[in-house]
């Protein structure tokens, strides 16, 4: 029997002269579903019912059209259909991929051409380079006619690109076979429609996804349950590639329309999408029933496609009736971390999302998580996700209740490894400078944040391990650098104790010692000295006060204070009639609990969880010259008063923790200029509570704890938002509670916001928010938070329907590379909206800083704020110490470790 041809099918690039039948049907049917429900006439009823009917038809034609034109043409119409905050149904055209995701997906295989828009109303970003280089790479070249030459993988013929049962194995097939074989794509981004919509983005007056208002009416309702299940179908039986491609790359930023599919029949639909995905990907059976591959693409493209999907899901939790398919998406995306690149990625950005979202399960999944990283850490381009990842998980404390020693030497050791990585990196780099900064800083952060994770009887065990990393990280370097002196430093003050890096005011300070500033401080002072001990400072005030004695221990990573009382003084010597009954009466007082609440905080120090400190190891060892533990190290007096005074005027005002400011704006309903935006002085319902989510309201008149962020009370208002732990704080320059006063171009909210390497914008607008509205030299990074749905008539509703969950985006400028755990943009809930942006304001200042200070080619170490008080004391220190004849102390690692391992001693 001859072997029969297919007929090569036309690249829709450049169109048949004559459309097929089947697609002039479909596109007859789509115009008349527009003109029913995008015109005036969807204000009748019969319309309405009509245009149900058309619909019905339309999605029945996805999986049974026998032409696959034809079927690609009816997923084009219905995969572009949204509704808006009222539910009502419209056909996106301009704005169907704002976000670029389609984009993206398109490009992981060969889908997409250079240049395709990748959405965020801002210049093209480096954010997707490597997803598109991939993507490039998979693609077969054009030929001059437009046809794509067949080529197999490896440069051989692809024995399996055929299932035609007359085909007689190992016989070379005629060229002109092979090149029918190799069909050109049906489908490319961006894409060329062959059909038209009446009313384009404009919503429709009768036809609703859903009806809050009367939820049994459902003549007026689009019947998106039928539709979605017909995409499972598509997804558990398709055999064209063209169909199934085309689904998984248009059905994430679909579902994100969570409006669309709000209906109690979706939601049942909702939960066999996850199924039908979970056993698809975890059996290996998704998109194994495709007959034709293209070149380059196997199922396992397929897969990769379909976790984004599922990332999407997440969002759509409450449709599940119980936790066990919460279980099926943290034990998926599991299964994703030993994918390719780009389903790492994919998986590591919905692990983060699950940190918030799916916190039982995460925690059920955490310590096998957290061993998959160790395995997988060895590729540069998932350094930046990997630490995101532990970053966002570290400050969620309830998800590692379970953590044993070994779970937290896991994590201490991916961290330190990245150290050490970084520490011994050659000439040439295989990620941005500014990325491998980024990731060595945030590795310093993970090994803080997760040591104070640590239960504090159990930290000692971990302080020689954690010693021995950081050594091998400098081995080859001849000296320790000054991260890890700092590290070693952090460690001698968090190890025994979380006491704060600076003393706060007390009852027994301002009270019993009558300090009401520092010239009353030296006025009660006696006798004071002071002494230089390794890296730290310690001063010894013999006080006015009988008997008492101030010490204070300066050091890189703060500043601890002890009043003590020597006993051997008595409070009434004899003769005395005037006893020193205030400072007894101070001490019992001085821990009493404060009564009440107050509006706004005053900003004391706070750390995340007070635990006792144990004095008896802390005050020697903050006493001490550690690291510097040469027994030789007797500690130097310093005598020059002048100096000493300027030396501390100067390093009395470095801040004790990283610092950070952040912008805070509303985009009110219709808004688009700078100035109107800045002028407002309130907002939504929704983003007031967002506000309270994502800091604490203080008081910043008198204000002397918390980092102000350069607010003037008298013109920027009384009041802000900030957040803070024992490592850090963040001030957020909210636009909103900043008065305009006299100023109608808002220059003074300008003049901060504007230079605030990030900032964060609720945009209520109903339009996308563009990256350069704002205009300022400093545009980095806007976070941008939005409805799912579009629309701004219900922004200022309180209906907690409206505003169950966010989207959120990152824009970046041009040429920065990815680094937030946001790829194109995630869904999440208001409850945990404010928790995940602060974390992601956090990421974003130090990646920004990094970014500003080195241009991403200047090879400029970054200094902290620890290191900054380092290096003053190191300056200090050269300054009034002689240098003598000291012994060489002795060498090699293990002796190092020995001199440095202060848990032997202390």
């Amino acid at each position: 029997m001859p072997i029969q041809v297919e007929s090569p099918v036309l690249n829709p690039i450049d169109p048949p002269l004559t459309t097929p039948r089947s697609v002039g049907a479909v596109i007859g049917l789509v115009s008349a579903f527009s003109q029913l429900v995008f015109t005036p006439f969807a204000l009748e009823t019969h319309s309405i019912w009509h245009a149900r009917r058309v619909f019905k038809h339309l999605v029945e034609l996805v999986t049974r059209a026998g032409c696959v034109r034809a079927r690609l043409t009816v997923l084009q119409f219905l995969m572009r259909l949204r509704v808006d905050r009222d539910h009502r149904v419209y056909f996106a055209k301009d704005e169907y991929d704002k976000d670029g995701n389609i984009a993206t997906l398109a490009a992981l295989i060969g889908r997409a051409e250079s240049g395709a828009s990748t959405g965020l109303g801002m210049v093209e970003e480096q954010s997707r380079d490597d997803e598109l280089k991939r993507a490039r790479s998979r693609m077969v070249p054009q030929e001059r006619d437009g046809r794509r030459a067949s080529r197999g993988r490896g440069g051989q013929p692809r024995m399996e690109a055929s299932r035609s049962r007359s085909r007689v194995p190992g016989r070379a097939m005629p060229s002109a076979i092979q090149k029918a074989k190799a069909r050109d794509p049906l489908w490319m981004i961006p894409e060329v429609l062959s059909l038209s919509v009446a009313a384009s983005d404009v919503a429709s007056e009768g036809l609703m996804s859903y009806d809050p208002a009367q939820p049994s009416h459902t003549d007026s309702i689009l019947q998106s349950s039928l539709y979605l299940t017909k995409l499972v179908e598509v997804i558990e039986t398709e055999k064209e590639w063209e169909i199934l491609s085309y689904v998984l790359c248009h059905l994430p930023t679909q579902l994100s329309n969570k409006h669309l599919f709000c209906g109690p029949r979706s939601k049942k639909v909702i939960g066999k999408l996850l199924t039908s995905l979970f056993n698809g990907i975890s059996e290996g059976s998704l998109a194994k029933q495709v007959e034709r591959w293209p070149d380059g693409i196997i199922s396992r493209d397929a897969q990769g496609l379909a976790y984004h999907t599922l990332t999407v899901l997440i969002s759509y939790r409450r449709c599940f009736e119980s936790s066990q398919p919460l279980h099926h998406l943290v034990e998926i995306f599991l299964l994703g971390l030993s994918g390719q690149p780009p389903t790492q990625k994919c998986c590591l950005h919905a692990l983060s999302l699950s940190a918030f979202e799916l916190e039982s399960s995460m925690t059920k999944y955490l310590s096998r998580i957290m061993e998959k990283l160790s395995q997988i850490m060895s590729n540069p381009a998932m350094a930046v996700h990997i630490i995101d990842f532990l970053a966002i998980v570290g400050s969620r404390p309830s998800l590692f209740v379970n953590f044993t020693e070994n779970d937290y030497k896991m994590v201490f050791a991916v961290a330190l490894k990245y150290l050490e990585h970084h520490n011994r990196r050659d000439g040439s780099l295989s990620i941005s400078w500014t990325l491998s900064q980024h990731v060595r800083i945030m590795s310093y952060y993970i090994m803080y944040v997760w040591f104070l994770a640590v239960d504090m009887p159990s930290r000692k065990r971990h302080v020689q391990y954690i010693i021995r990393q950081l050594l091998l990280s400098n081995d080859g370097k001849g000296e320790v650098d000054a991260a890890t002196e700092i590290a070693f430093d952090w460690l001698a003050r968090y190890t025994y104790a979380s006491a704060d890096p600076r003393p706060a005011k007390s009852t027994l300070d301002e009270i019993v010692m009558n300090t009401g500033g520092q010239s009353k401080r030296h006025e009660s002072t006696i006798n004071e000295k002071t002494w230089i001990l390794g890296n730290s400072i310690v001063t010894i005030r013999a006080l006015e006060k009988r008997g008492w004695i101030e010490v204070m221990s300066r050091r890189a990573s703060g500043l601890t204070k002890f009043l003590v009382r020597a006993e051997n003084v008595p409070m009434v010597p004899l003769g005395d009639v005037d006893p020193d009954i205030i400072s007894v009466s101070g001490m019992l007082v001085m821990d009493r609990e404060n009564d009440g609440d107050e509006f706004a905080d005053d900003g004391s120090q706070e750390t995340i969880g007070h635990e006792t400190v144990t004095l008896d190891d802390v005050k020697p060892l903050q006493l001490s010259a550690y690291p510097d533990s040469a027994p030789t190290n007797r500690g130097h007096l310093v005598t020059d008063r002048s100096k000493l005074a300027t030396f501390f005027r100067t390093f009395d005002r470095m801040p004790v923790i990283d610092t950070h400011k952040v912008g805070v704006m509303y985009v009110a309903p219709g808004q688009e200029h700078e100035t109107e935006i800045l002028r407002n002085t309130h907002g939504s319902p929704a983003y007031t509570r967002f506000l309270k989510g994502l800091g604490r309201l203080i008081y910043l008149r008198g204000q002397v704890d918390v980092y102000d962020g350069g607010l003037d009370p008298d013109t920027d208002g009384e009041y802000a938002y900030a957040w803070w732990d024992d490592i850090g704080q963040i001030l957020f320059h909210t636009a909103t509670l900043m008065p305009n006063g006299d100023d109608p171009h808002c220059t003074s909210k300008k003049a901060h916001i504007g230079n605030d390497y990030v900032r964060i914008v609720w945009n209520d607008s109903g339009k996308p928010y563009k990256f350069g509205t704002l205009a300022t030299e400093f545009q980095f990074v806007n976070i941008v938070i939005e409805p799912h749905s579009r629309g701004a008539i219900a922004a200022f509703s309180n209906n907690l329907h409206e505003h169950e969950y966010f989207k959120v985006t990152v824009q970046r400028a041009p040429k920065m590379v990815e680094f937030t755990p946001i790829g194109d943009f995630k869904l999440i809930s208001a409850t945990n909206l404010p928790l995940l942006v602060r974390q992601l304001s956090l990421l974003s200042d130090w990646f920004v800083t990094v970014w500003q200070r080195t241009d991403d080619v200047q090879r400029n170490e970054v200094v902290t704020n620890w290191g900054a008080r380092l290096s003053a004391i190191q300056r200090f220190r050269d300054q009034v110490v002689t240098v003598d004849d000291t012994p060489e102390p002795e060498d090699g690692l293990a002796a190092q470790q020995r001199l440095r391992d202060f848990t032997t001693a202390y």
